[in-house]
């Protein structure tokens, strides 16, 4: 079975790490920044809705990836990553969101994701993966089938709210790919998933290629760790042994 993944953002609101993950999921990618802004910025709530990501991620044991959605109007891709990463914190993938021309050129926006690219690889040592789908990225410009792609191509899409994890494609490829790649590393299949332990009608899932061993082998993690209430049991259980005199 392919390794699944849902993404967040504050559409989605606080999210319950616990519950997507009793759903078969294992990992939350979840929106950081927007060109200079922070995900909740526009509701006033900067970061708090991507922190609880993160935090929800981790205390369940969870692959954790943050995105950043490249702003191409600002025409300023070293500044964007900088903020990204001085945001971003502890995380096990990095992600670009580009699908906007903000009255660039293609040529141009992928020209700044280039730099943007460059930029978190040389600091963070780890590829960025790039998000983008076969109706923007129309043409290649010949260096981006050197990043994981995670290709945005929906075949599900209604009713929304209604599709779950045993839904999931298991086809070879999505039916395109942005042009330049020759194949995707992860697959954002539906926008129309049920939205696990949201307030959103709706949650992004993404499936990989390949499993969740893979998966972790790629981004170079060790196996699944336990989560919080796995650990908390645990300790329930030892604690009973010893009162126990065992």
């Amino acid at each position: 079975m392919r390794a699944a993944l849902v993404d967040v953002s504050r559409y989605q609101g606080m999210i319950d790490g616990s519950r997507i993950k009793a759903a078969g999921f294992c990992g939350i990618i979840a929106r950081c920044t927007i060109g200079f802004a922070e995900d909740g910025t526009s509701v006033g709530k900067g970061l708090e809705f991507y922190r609880n990501s993160q935090k929800q991620a981790r205390d369940n044991g969870l692959i954790f990836g943050a995105y950043h959605v490249l702003w191409p109007s600002n025409k300023a891709p070293i500044r964007e990553a900088d903020n990204f990463l001085g945001k971003c914190g502890d995380i096990d993938l990095a992600v670009l969101d580009v699908e906007l021309l903000g009255g660039q050129s293609l040529s141009q926006v992928q020209g700044q994701s280039k730099a943007w690219l460059e930029h978190v690889f040389g600091i963070q040592g780890e590829k960025p993966w790039v998000y983008t789908a076969s109706w923007f990225w129309t043409s290649p410009a010949g260096w981006e089938n050197s990043y994981p792609l995670m290709e945005a191509e929906y075949i599900l899409s209604a009713p929304r709210g209604g599709i779950d994890r045993t839904q999931q494609p298991e086809a070879p490829k999505p039916t395109s790919l942005a042009k330049g790649w020759s194949s995707w590393g992860m697959w954002q299949w539906t926008s129309g998933g049920k939205p696990l332990g949201a307030s959103s009608e709706s949650m992004d899932y993404d499936c990989v290629n390949g499993t969740e061993e893979q998966f972790r082998t790629f981004l170079g993690l060790q196996p699944s760790p336990p989560s919080l209430e796995e650990r908390v049991g645990k300790l329930e259980v030892e604690a009973r042994i010893r009162g126990w005199g065992v």
